[in-house]
């Protein structure tokens, strides 16, 4: 029992660190922002991830698509490396590496916002996504954490790290974060109407 109660008490104590975090919660707040100019716009939303967060790529491109608390108008949001064809194929004619990136290529446009999701940030295909999005003028938002290196930081638009380095408990505020982002952003365009 001390075991889970220790778990519980530590991924809560993450979460307080992020809601005392003022700098931290601008940056969640210009995200959602970000993504609402970006659908106004008629651009998408493209969200990528490995792993669990590959699982919070489509998690929130679900959200988007469907609702997240209310009934409203679809929103257009895709989540990079469902399609496995795709997914194969540039894994075996290029490398694993580029698996976002050349799917971003086919896909991605300015008017567009990228949401990049890596728990350590050193994701080498997340690493790769992201030099192509700038490549393309796609602005980034980046859901990572304090292990990430300063390069990749100034890189993106919007860096947005979890000040942790316990991966279990990161993932769950990444999606505490990511639901964030789907309440701004739904709360903004339940009465917006996209022609």
């Amino acid at each position: 029992m001390d075991d889970i109660k220790n778990y519980i008490s530590h991924s809560i104590e993450l979460k307080q660190a992020i809601y005392n975090n003022n700098h931290l919660l601008l940056k969640i707040y210009q995200a959602g922002q970000l993504a609402i100019s970006t659908l106004k716009r008629k651009g998408k939303i493209i969200i990528a991830g490995n792993g669990g967060s590959a699982a919070d790529a489509m998690h929130m491109a679900a959200e988007f698509n469907v609702k997240f608390y209310s009934a409203r108008q679809a929103l257009a949001a895709v989540a990079l490396g469902t399609n496995t064809c795709v997914l194969t194929a540039i894994s075996n004619d290029f490398d694993y590496e580029y698996s976002f990136s050349r799917e971003l290529e086919a896909i991605g446009c300015e008017n567009d916002v990228l949401i990049a999701i890596s728990t350590s940030g050193h994701s080498k295909n997340i690493l790769s996504l992201i030099d192509s999005a700038k490549k393309k003028n796609i602005p980034i938002i980046f859901i990572t954490s304090e292990m990430l290196g300063e390069m990749y930081l100034k890189k993106v638009d919007i860096p947005i790290c979890v000040p942790s380095h316990d991966t279990p408990i990161i993932q769950e505020s990444h999606l505490m974060i990511e639901h964030l982002i789907c309440y701004e952003v739904e709360k903004e365009m339940q009465n917006y109407r996209l022609s």
